[in-house]
């Protein structure tokens, strides 16, 4: 048996003064009837304490928790709106659809996404919840086209390199997939004073922390156009008409026109040791996510055996109800005695 303390500290030494001062106090006129009196009022301010102690019983459990953390890592920037994944769709629909392909064969895994604009954002820490995040994907949208600070796909690597290590060191027996969505695309160097783009090395530090994944690139070498994204309305005029992002370097302000770099994307699988796989590909994806269930051990779960404690309080409730019932009946007696000799 060990002691875990169900109370304060301070209140349980409070508890004992106070205890303490009132047997003091019975003590001082003490006779051989009140010597009784004082034993059991001990032995109450006794059980009392070692209920406040907190008498435990050590034991073990299992804990179940996945063995692969699977992050998803995902270019919400203004061209993602591009459309031209599987036809005209615009780019951020195709990141949804391979999203809840992976999630359909990584089942049991712990998920993350990090997603990246003008910064990275850890948009969801590492959940067992997939509806949560199938919930999230479900809304999931790029950025506001007025808050756009340009294009770069070497941006959340710092970022993400900290989160790994950080995760890495906290569970170092588990496996890590990084999923990587993006255009690839480089534009508007000229904001990056305030944006960071981040260099394509930086990769270099998330290779250590990856055992599987994939890099997934969405566009087309024609490009698409983008709609505009406003807090309040997606890409309409006041007319009704679609409202597209504007190429404002070009005479006439033509509609701007977004290409997939797959060129950066290869560079980006180089660095990190993963393939790349131009999106729509369902085969494809489905096969590296059954490739990176397969090169992991005991995949779904693993079981970690935990300290815990079983408090053992009711033997202890037990003597103290029997100790206050007697110290009940003992004043009741006494004032019944009083009240005969017209004492009271």
């Amino acid at each position: 048996m060990v002691f875990r303390p169900a109370v304060n500290l301070v209140l349980l030494v409070l508890i004992v003064l106070l205890g303490a001062a009132l047997v003091f106090l019975t003590a001082r006129r003490a006779t051989r009837r009140s010597f009784i009196d004082i034993l059991r009022r001990s032995m109450i301010l006794a059980v009392v304490v070692v209920m406040g102690a907190g008498p435990s019983i050590p034991g073990e459990a299992e804990e179940v928790t996945s063995s692969l953390e699977v992050y998803f890592v995902i270019d919400r920037t203004g061209s993602m709106a591009a459309e031209d994944w599987d036809g005209t769709k615009p780019r951020i629909d195709g990141v949804r659809n391979d999203v809840a392909i992976l999630m359909s064969v990584l089942t049991g895994s712990r998920f993350s996404i990090v997603s990246w604009d003008s910064n990275a954002h850890t948009d969801m820490p590492l959940t067992t919840d997939a509806s949560a995040v199938q919930a999230y994907m479900d809304s999931f949208d790029r950025e506001l086209s007025s808050s756009s600070q340009g294009s770069s796909v070497n941006r959340p690597a710092k970022d993400l390199a900290a989160l790994l290590a950080k995760n890495k060191e906290r569970h170092p027996q588990n496996l890590r997939a990084v999923f990587v969505f993006s255009d690839g695309e480089t534009s508007n160097q000229d904001h990056w004073s305030s944006a960071p783009a981040g260099d394509e090395s930086d990769w270099d530090q998330v290779k250590q922390y990856v055992d599987g994944g994939l890099i997934l690139g969405y566009g087309t070498p024609e490009g698409g156009p983008m709609k505009v994204l406003r807090l309040r309305s997606e890409g309409t005029q006041s007319g009704g008409e679609p409202e597209y992002i504007r190429d404002t370097s070009q005479p006439g302000n033509p509609v701007a026109i977004s290409k997939i770099d797959e060129a950066a994307l290869k560079a980006v699988a180089s660095r990190i040791g993963l393939d790349y796989v131009h999106s729509p590909d369902k085969s494809a994806i489905e096969s590296h996510a059954r490739s990176v269930l397969e090169g992991a051990s005991s995949i779904s779960e693993t079981r970690n055996l935990q300290s815990t404690y079983r408090y053992i309080i009711w033997p202890f409730a037990l003597i103290l109800g029997a100790l206050l019932a007697w110290e009940g009946a003992t004043l009741a007696r006494r004032a019944q005695q009083l009240r005969n000799s017209h004492a009271i």
